[in-house]
C-alpha cells in the first residue's frame, strides 16, 4: 500500500492526563512541560519572571510568604499641593517591622516606612532552659521545646513567623518565612525543613510573628491590617486630604489648612473633651457651648443632656462622647434657644466636622440633633439651612456665636446614621484589632474574620470572631458599627480565609466550603444565601485571583472558576485527580495575567520549586513549567501593576551565609551577586513581574508528548517511516524528536537536528528503518542544549499494513 501522513495540525488543547494518552483527542498533549500554547495551534517555550521594568533596583526589607504587597492607583501625586494628575502606587510590607513601604512611578523610587502599623510580636526562649529540638520530616520540621515554653499562646496556624538565634551546633541563621502548619503548647509544626536538626542547648532563640498586611483602596485612601492579629499592631489610613478648616480666619496666625498624603490610626475616635461652658476646649479634641434664651419658641423648660462626635472625612461619624461634667442645659419654656459654639484650632486632617446632640436628662429618648458642625464653613442647627461662618476669638480659639433653635430637631443619631449611637464601637482600630480579609463591593466594604474589643468585659480583652462577616454602611468604608455583621455559619471547625466579590455576589471562602451570598439589595435584609459549595474552600488567601472571566481559586481539589452563575472545576476531563493532588499544597497560591488571558498555580510560596500550572481561557486548556519562578525564594501574592503586568515580590529564604553554604547543588541556580547580598542584616527583596517572552530551558526540560496516535486504525499494524517538523530553535538540538511505540513510556530517537533558527524551518526526521507498532507516541525536546523552541506542526509518515494487531 503507499505510504500516508498523518497531520497533527494543531495542539490548542493542551496538557491531559485525565485520559489515557491513546483517548485523548490529536489536538491534546500528554505532555506539556515549559511550553505555552498562546498561540493557540502553536506550541512555544513558556516565559517566567523577569525583573520589573519600572522597578529595577533590590530594596531593603522583610516579606511574608503570600502577603503583603498591593498595587492602587490614585488621583494626586505623591507629596505635599501635589498635582491631579493620577498615580500609580506598590505598597510592599516589611513583615518584620511591620511598616509599608510605597513605590510611586513617577518618582521610580521607594519610600520606606511611610505607615506603620506598630510593630510585630515575638516570644523568645532561652534554649538553655527549654532545650530547644529541631527535626526534619518530609517537607516539614517541628520545633519542640522542653519546659516552660508556650507556643499556643503566641501562635496559630496560618501565621508566618521568623527564628532567629539558634545555636548549639545548629545553623545560626535567620530562617525568614517559615509558615506555621500546626501548633501546641510545645511544638511548633513548620512548612520546611531545616538546613540542620538537633538541639539548640544555649543562648535565646526569637520566634518572630511576621506580620501578613491586608489592603483595601476606595475614595483615594488605603486601609492596611494585619491578619496575623499583633498585639502590637494598629489598622491604619492612608489618604491624600485637601482640605481647609475655619474657612476666612486664621487661628493662631496661619490657615488649618490640609494638601498632602497623611497616615492615621484608622479608628474614628470620639471627642475627649466637651462641656456646657463659656470655656474653650482643648484644641481638636472636641467642643464646648453654652445657651441663653430668648424670643418665643417651643421649648418645654426641660433639663437636656448633651453628647457630641467627630465627623470624618465628611460622612463617618463617631459615636457619642457623652461629658462626666457640665453636660446638662434648661431651655427657658417657650422661648427661643441661642447657642454659642468654642473650640480650639488645629484639628485633625481626617476630620471635617461634627455634631451636638441632646436627650431629656433621665431619658432614653433618642439622641437629637442641636448643632450640626462644618469645620470649613461653620455651624447650623437644622441640616436644610446655611453654615453660620467661624469667627476668630484670640490666638487659637475660634467660635459660631448666636445659632438660634425654636424647638427640638426631628433628626437623630440614628436617622443620620442607619445605626443606633449605642452601639459598643462603630470602628475597628484599637491596638490589637484587624481582620483577614476584606473587599469592597457596591460601595460597601466587607470584612471576615475579625479580632476586636470584647464587648462582654467592655473592651478589656480582644476576641477573635472566625465566622463573623461585618460590613459598612454605603460609601462609609471604615465605618463598622457592632450591629452590622452576617453570621453565614458558626461552629463548624473552620474560619473565614478570603472575601472576594463579583457579579453583586458576595463570595466567602472557609477552608473547606464556598459560601456565594447575594448582595445586589442596597439593604441589607435583601442578602440572602445563593449557594454553599463544599469542598470548594481554600487553604490560603492568596490562592484565589479575580479575572474578567471570573473569580478562579484552587485548592487540593481542582482549580474553580465562578462566572457569577456557576461553579466549575476547569481541571474536570483535563488533568488526573493524583497528578493535581501531587502537586498542590496549602501554600500554592494563583495569578493572572491579563494580556494573555491565563492564570497560573504556584506550587508554593515559601521557597520551593517555582513549578506552576497554566490555564489558558482562550483555549481551556493547560500546561505545565518546571522553575518558572526562580526555585527556593520566598514569595508574596501576585498583583496587576499598572502596566497590566502580573507583579510579585521575592526574597530569599534565609539571610545568613551559613544557611546557603549547607544546602548544597540545591541553590546552583542562584546568580554569584546574590550571595553577598544575603549576608546582610536586612536582607534584599526583588520586585519581579512576569514575562510572555520565551525563556531558556536548560537541556532535557522542554518536553512536549502528543497522544498515542494509533491512525485511526487501531485494529492494523503501522509502519513508521520518518516525522515532518515545522520549527524554530534557538540552539542546535540533536535529536530532538523521539517516539514510544503500543503505549510504552520509554522514547527513542529519530534521526535529525534542529538548526539555531528563528524563522520557521522543516525537519524531516527519519529511522533507519522503518518501526512497526499499532500507536506511536512523539516527543520533542531539548535534548543537548538550553535554549527555546516553537513547534507549528508535525506529520507521521507511515504504510499501514493489511495485518491484523495479535491478540492473545
Amino acid at each position: 500500500m503507499p505510504k500516508n501522513f498523518y497531520y497533527l495540525k494543531s495542539f490548542d488543547g493542551g496538557f491531559v492526563d485525565a485520559f489515557n494518552p491513546r483517548d485523548i483527542q490529536d489536538n491534546e498533549l500528554s505532555v506539556a512541560q515549559n511550553v505555552i500554547l498562546d498561540e493557540r495551534k502553536t506550541i512555544r517555550t513558556l516565559g517566567g519572571d523577569t525583573s520589573h521594568e519600572d522597578i529595577t533596583d533590590s530594596h531593603a526589607g522583610h516579606l511574608a510568604g503570600g502577603a503583603g504587597v498591593y498595587t492602587f492607583g490614585s488621583d494626586h501625586l505623591k507629596g505635599s499641593a501635589s498635582n491631579d494628575y493620577g498615580e500609580d502606587w506598590l505598597a510592599v510590607c516589611d513583615a518584620r517591622t511591620g511598616t509599608i513601604d510605597l513605590f510611586d512611578v513617577t518618582s521610580g523610587s521607594f519610600t520606606s516606612s511611610v505607615i506603620d502599623l506598630g510593630g510585630t510580636q515575638s516570644l523568645a526562649i532561652n534554649s538553655a532552659s527549654n532545650n530547644l529540638t529541631l527535626a526534619n520530616g518530609t517537607d516539614t520540621c517541628t520545633v519542640t521545646a522542653a519546659g516552660s515554653a508556650s507556643f499556643d499562646d503566641t501562635f496559630k496556624p496560618g501565621d508566618v513567623i521568623q527564628i532567629s538565634g539558634l545555636g548549639g551546633g545548629l545553623i545560626t541563621s535567620n530562617m525568614n518565612d517559615m509558615f506555621v502548619n500546626a501548633v501546641s503548647d510545645t511544638v511548633l509544626t513548620l512548612n520546611k525543613t531545616f538546613p540542620a536538626e538537633g538541639t539548640s542547648s544555649s543562648g535565646t532563640i526569637t520566634f518572630r510573628m511576621l506580620t501578613q498586611a491586608v489592603y483595601y483602596f476606595v475614595d483615594e485612601a488605603l486601609r492596611i491590617s494585619d491578619a496575623s492579629f499583633s498585639t502590637s499592631n494598629q489598622n491604619k489610613w492612608y489618604g491624600y486630604v485637601k482640605r481647609k478648616h475655619f474657612d476666612g480666619i486664621t487661628p493662631g496666625g496661619s490657615a488649618d489648612s490640609y494638601d498632602n498624603w497623611f497616615s492615621n490610626n484608622n479608628d474614628l475616635a470620639i471627642p475627649t473633651v466637651g462641656v456646657v461652658g463659656a470655656g474653650y476646649p482643648t484644641a481638636g479634641a472636641g467642643y464646648n457651648v453654652n445657651f441663653s434664651s430668648a424670643d418665643t419658641g417651643v421649648w418645654d423648660g426641660s433639663e437636656y443632656q448633651i453628647a457630641m462626635t467627630h465627623i470624618y472625612d465628611g460622612n463617618q461619624e463617631s459615636l457619642l462622647f457623652i461629658p462626666s461634667s457640665s453636660n446638662t442645659f434648661t431651655p427657658t419654656a417657650n422661648q427661643n434657644l441661642t447657642i454659642n459654639l468654642l473650640a480650639t484650632a488645629p484639628f485633625d486632617e481626617r476630620k471635617s466636622g461634627g455634631r451636638i446632640y441632646i436627650r431629656k436628662s433621665g431619658t432614653d429618648y433618642p439622641w437629637s440633633l442641636l448643632v450640626d458642625i462644618d469645620l470649613t464653613r461653620g455651624a447650623r442647627t437644622k441640616m436644610d439651612t446655611d453654615y453660620k461662618a467661624w469667627a476668630l476669638n484670640s490666638g487659637e480659639q475660634v467660635k459660631v456665636l448666636a445659632l438660634e433653635l425654636d424647638g427640638e430637631n426631628v433628626e437623630t443619631y440614628e436617622i443620620l446614621n442607619g445605626y443606633t449611637p449605642d452601639e459598643f464601637a462603630n470602628s475597628i482600630g484599637a491596638t490589637g484589632e484587624g481582620y483577614k480579609t476584606a473587599v469592597v463591593a457596591n460601595r460597601r466594604c466587607f470584612i471576615a474574620n475579625m479580632k476586636i474589643k470584647n464587648k462582654e468585659d467592655g473592651g478589656a480583652s480582644k476576641v477573635q470572631y472566625r465566622d463573623r462577616i461585618m460590613y459598612t454602611p454605603i460609601g462609609r468604608f471604615d465605618t463598622f458599627p457592632s450591629s452590622f455583621f452576617i453570621d453565614v455559619t458558626q461552629g463548624d471547625s473552620e474560619e473565614w480565609v478570603k472575601l472576594e466579590e463579583f457579579s453583586d455576589r458576595l463570595l466567602a471562602f472557609k477552608q473547606r466550603k464556598l459560601y456565594i451570598i447575594n448582595i445586589s439589595s442596597p439593604t441589607s435584609g435583601g442578602w440572602f444565601l445563593e449557594d454553599v459549595k463544599d469542598f470548594a474552600g481554600i487553604r490560603h488567601p492568596a490562592a484565589i485571583v479575580k479575572t474578567e472571566f471570573g473569580v478562579v481559586w484552587v485548592n487540593e481539589y481542582g482549580c474553580y472558576i465562578y462566572d457569577g452563575r456557576q461553579v466549575k472545576n476547569l481541571l474536570i476531563n483535563k488533568v488526573k485527580e493524583s497528578t493535581w493532588g501531587n502537586f498542590i499544597k496549602p501554600t500554592s497560591i494563583i495569578g493572572y495575567v491579563p494580556k494573555q488571558f491565563y492564570v497560573y498555580v504556584l506550587k508554593d510560596c515559601f521557597a520551593d520549586a517555582g513549578d506552576v500550572y497554566i490555564y489558558d481561557f482562550r483555549t481551556g486548556s493547560w500546561v505545565t513549567g518546571l522553575s518558572a519562578f526562580v526555585d527556593d525564594y520566598n514569595r508574596t501574592n501576585n498583583v496587576i501593576d499598572w502596566n497590566n503586568n502580573m507583579l510579585t515580590v521575592y526574597q530569599a529564604k534565609n539571610d545568613a551565609t551559613e544557611y546557603w553554604e549547607n544546602t548544597g547543588e540545591h541553590w546552583d541556580d542562584i546568580s554569584a551577586d546574590n550571595w553577598e547580598d544575603l549576608t546582610a542584616s536586612t536582607p534584599p527583596i526583588y520586585v519581579k513581574q512576569w514575562s510572555d517572552d520565551a525563556a531558556t530551558k536548560a537541556a532535557t526540560k522542554i518536553d512536549i508528548k502528543t497522544k498515542d496516535i494509533d491512525f485511526e486504525a487501531p485494529a492494523y499494524t503501522k509502519r513508521l517511516y520518518s516525522v515532518i517538523c515545522t520549527y524554530k530553535s534557538s540552539a542546535v538540538q540533536e535529536d530532538p524528536i523521539l517516539y514510544s511505540t503500543d503505549g510504552g513510556t520509554s522514547f527513542t530517537a529519530f534521526d535529525g537536528d534542529f538548526s539555531s533558527t528563528s524563522d520557521w524551518k522543516t525537519l524531516k526526521a527519519t529511522l533507519t528503518r522503518p518501526v512497526s507498532c499499532q500507536s506511536v507516541r512523539l516527543q520533542v525536546t531539548n535534548p543537548t542544549n538550553n535554549g527555546t523552541l516553537e513547534v507549528n506542526d508535525m506529520s507521521l509518515e507511515f504504510r499501514p499494513v493489511r495485518k491484523r494487531i495479535p491478540t492473545s
